[in-house]
């Protein structure tokens, strides 16, 4: 399914909104997300902070990756990065965390507690009908029938 831009700006509109700061590239990197967060069904207002705080650190990243290739640095003594390639190395390691936690899979979320439909995607019409959302239709982690060690 493809979700228009009105789509994602009403999602938007009902977390509260791009922060003041935000430009065109902080927005465009955060609505990519939640339109995958949204097809998902993964969206509520603790995961829109945390795609804000990717948007940033995308965008951060991208600057200074474009600011690198126009520095043409190479190296030191020791191989040592740049002030620049350090800066962009940190926001590529919170990316990185970020999107373990954003685009884990069912099974780590459902380890760390979280759940695969929350009750804000209710109020954007995209629930399910209410024949099928009752009832015990509950994914559980894999557990193997036995342990180690001859315990079952």
């Amino acid at each position: 399914m493809h979700h228009t831009g009105t789509d994602i700006q009403k999602l938007v509109d009902l977390l509260g909104g791009w922060p003041p700061h935000f430009d065109e590239v902080e927005q465009a990197h955060g609505e990519s997300l939640l339109r995958y967060l949204k097809r998902d069904g993964l969206i509520d207002e603790p995961v829109f902070g945390q795609v804000v705080r990717y948007a940033v650190h995308r965008a951060a990243f991208d600057r200074l990756s474009v600011l690198i290739v126009e520095e043409g640095f190479t190296g030191t003594e020791g191989n040592f990065m740049s002030g620049l390639a350090q800066q962009r190395a940190a926001h590529e390691n919170r990316i990185a965390v970020l999107e373990r936690e954003l685009l884990g899979t069912p099974y780590v979320r459902a380890k760390q507690g979280a759940s695969t439909q929350t009750s804000f995607m209710d109020l954007l019409g995209d629930s399910a009908p209410d024949g099928e959302r009752q009832g015990g239709r509950v994914v559980t982690p894999f557990r193997p029938m036995t342990r180690k060690g001859g315990r079952s």
